[in-house]
């Protein structure tokens, strides 16, 4: 073998072994950050007609990826996955269904988990005959966990990487008055809620709709507490997978961002005291932002650090520890944080 054509043939080996180093281990090759939610095991004894185990982690699939702009697979195109492959039902507990999920939609993460509550009250004062009061309360609670599918694929065993709880819970606290036995117009449509498609526009507008979007809410910020890359994966998804994804499922959420205003009412160490609380939305763990008093949020010349909620006091109080900003933090700062509901 002459001297040029030993030196070609130790570039390609030179090259091919570079190659080989720089590929992604076998399995882990072209997964996207997104989830897929499998069906979730119904513990909440709801005996009514919508298929909750399903529908929720279906309606939180929706809301993650209007949310973060990210790609996600519902139970709902997890089930039809199912049945295309000839598999039974029951099989999407079994880790070899979820590298089958893996290797068709390549998306990294797997969630699986229990709606341990779901349910919605009519609560009632005064005589049934004469006339009362009533009030309606939609309430839904949900144990979830994360698993890691580019680690399964390797192991061939699940490889979790999260687990939590979540729950969501709306009163309407507009009271109706019933007058002689007749039912409110509010009566009829709590009498006549399962008629209702779930996840629908108008269901959106009901009690148990409004429960789901703080069950979203609260669901999404132990995501953000445990991965918190999940606010700029948006950045990297492709859109031809978004949209082929989106097409799987037609379920579609009508969400806006809301920003809240508040303000330091109180400093306490490396603590301090927020007005914003529970009827705002606020949960354990969420981060506020603060500005110098009488600031606007995104003036980033006068942000002067951040809160983290470690316990909520009343409807607007809460209790927070000093993530940033020690020192310089001071009673009556303006405080931020956004809120899709």
């Amino acid at each position: 073998m002459g001297p040029r054509l030993l030196m070609r043939s130790v570039q390609f080996l030179t090259l091919g072994l570079a190659l080989l180093w720089c590929a992604p281990a076998a399995g882990q090759s072209f997964s996207r950050s997104g989830f897929v939610f499998i069906p979730f095991e119904d513990r909440s004894g709801f005996e009514g007609k919508w298929n909750v185990g399903t529908d929720v982690p279906r309606f939180l699939a929706a809301y993650v990826k209007e949310r973060y702009t990210i790609p996600t697979v519902s139970p709902v195109v997890v089930k039809n996955f199912l049945e295309e492959t000839g598999q039974r039902a029951g099989n999407e507990d079994r880790v070899t269904f979820w590298v089958d999920l893996y290797r068709r939609f390549r998306i990294r993460y797997l969630i699986a988990g229990s709606v341990d509550l779901f349910e919605v009250n009519r609560f009632t004062t005064g005589q049934p005959l004469l006339g009362g009061y009533e009030a309606f309360k939609g309430g839904v609670r949900v144990t979830f966990r994360v698993y890691d599918l580019d680690r399964t694929a390797v192991s061939a065993s699940p490889v979790q990487i999260l687990k939590g709880e979540a729950d969501g819970e709306f009163s309407d606290r507009s009271l109706s008055i019933t007058l002689f036995g007749k039912p409110s117009d509010r009566t009829m449509e709590f009498r006549e809620l399962e008629r209702i498609a779930f996840g629908s526009e108008e269901f959106q507008r009901t009690v148990i709709g409004q429960a789901l979007f703080k069950l979203g809410e609260r669901f999404s910020l132990e995501l953000e507490s445990a991965m918190p890359a999940i606010k700029i994966w948006s950045a990297t998804s492709p859109d031809s997978l978004l949209a082929l994804v989106q097409a799987l499922d037609t379920l579609s959420l009508s969400m806006k961002q809301e920003t809240l205003r508040g303000i330091v009412v109180f400093m306490e160490g490396t603590s301090a005291f927020i007005n914003l609380g529970s009827e705002d939305g606020m949960k354990v763990r969420q981060k506020v932002s603060v500005y110098k008093e009488g600031s606007s949020p995104g003036d980033e010349a006068n942000r002067v650090g951040e809160l983290e909620i470690t316990d909520v006091r009343g409807p607007h109080l809460s209790l927070t520890r000093i993530v940033s900003g020690e020192g310089t933090i001071r009673k009556n700062d303006a405080v931020f944080t956004v809120v899709t509901r």
